[in-house]
């Protein structure tokens, strides 16, 4: 099964034969390479050095390492810098990043400033990297100050979606990764919502595969339209500034995925009395998000300890917090500036169960 997404100048590919899709790409280029995955999925990536030998292209190296938003730093960058300079990379060589969105995002940082830029191609593992992370060519990595500060736009040659690797996948990986499906759906797909509705995380590869694509075709359409971020792009950091914040409240012991779905709740809550977002549209994303095993009610952390976090954001603007919010299904809008108390109320808000009111 092989499905190629258009609408980027770099071909986005899901498929369950992730290592074959993956040799088809790099044999025609005739790139050495070398392989970089995620210890989690070392299994992985060692099928896909395999596959690209057989079509014909020396692996120079393969390598593991350790993944994960407590890894994702200039350290590990520089360890990577090392290992690719040990196997004799050049500005031709390709490296094929396995793993999820910490893991594409690091290496391809590593590649987007060894030499002033090598090639690099994804494989996405994760559903946060199939649906968001590995698309549209941002790759960063993380400071004590917050999340993603260091960074570069660098595209890659190709993404592919490995179907396959979302059944080894734990419950509560797949469950968090519904999270950004249920994102794209309030930006860009308001029909995607009522198959997340319905969705069953303990699908075959077969069942993801149309969830899957669907949300990535909303990421791949905004980004076409707005590669760098300029205007558009923007939309979709809906949730995220919550959830960046969340997360280095944390100490990132919260995943990614968690804290996109408080967002979406506190976004929710700000756009009530902001873009005419309504109580029934409001109701409809929390179901969604709760049908996916997700928590909408913020527990063990301190309001004042988010809201640290936040002045950090890398999208505040003259030292003012913006947020993208929600103004009906399938439609947000992006760049309102909040003042910090109404933001504080919301997490405040956010510490309370859902009440009868759905807010």
């Amino acid at each position: 099964m092989k499905l190629i997404l258009d609408g980027l100048p770099y071909p986005v590919v899901a498929g369950t034969d992730a290592p074959q899709i993956v040799a088809g790409i790099v044999g025609p280029l005739g790139h050495r390479t070398i392989v970089v995955s995620d210890r989690r999925v070392e299994q992985r990536g060692k099928l896909v050095a395999d596959a690209v030998r057989a079509a014909g292209c020396e692996v120079l190296a393969v390598a593991s390492i350790a993944a994960g938003e407590r890894q994702k730093r200039l350290k590990t960058v520089t360890d990577l810098h090392t290992t690719l300079l040990q196997a004799e990379a050049d500005r031709h060589t390709l490296v094929v990043a396995v793993g999820g969105g910490t893991l594409t995002d690091t290496v391809g940082f590593a590649a987007a400033t060894l030499l002033r830029g090598i090639p690099w191609l994804a494989v996405a593992t994760t559903i946060v990297g199939m649906v968001d992370a590995a698309i549209g060519g941002k790759t960063g990595v993380d400071r004590p100050e917050g999340k993603n500060l260091i960074g570069a736009f660098w595209s890659p040659v190709a993404v592919v979606a490995d179907l396959d690797a979302i059944v080894t996948l734990p419950l509560r990986e797949r469950r968090t990764g519904m999270a950004e499906v249920v994102k794209a759906a309030i930006v860009g797909d308001a029909a995607l919502l009522e198959r997340v509705e319905a969705f069953d995380v303990n699908g075959d590869a077969q069942a993801w595969e149309p969830l899957v694509t669907r949300a990535a075709a909303v990421k791949i359409a905004v980004v076409a339209r707005d590669p760098l971020e300029r205007g558009e792009r923007k939309a979709l950091n809906l949730g995220h500034t919550f959830a960046h914040a969340l997360e280095q409240a944390s100490k990132y012991r919260m995943a990614h995925g968690a804290a996109v779905a408080l967002g979406l709740r506190a976004a929710g809550i700000l756009a009530r009395d902001r873009t005419g977002w309504s109580h029934a549209d409001h109701r409809r994303m929390l179901h969604a998000v709760r049908r996916c095993g997700l928590h909408v009610h913020l527990r063990g952390l301190v309001p004042e300890v988010v809201m640290g976090a936040m002045r950090t954001d890398k999208k505040r603007v003259n030292g003012t917090l913006q947020f993208v919010l929600p103004a009906k299904l399938g439609d947000v809008r992006y760049g309102i500036e909040v003042p910090e108390d109404a933001v504080h109320g919301a997490l405040n808000e956010l510490g309370t169960r859902v009440a009868s009111s759905g807010w």
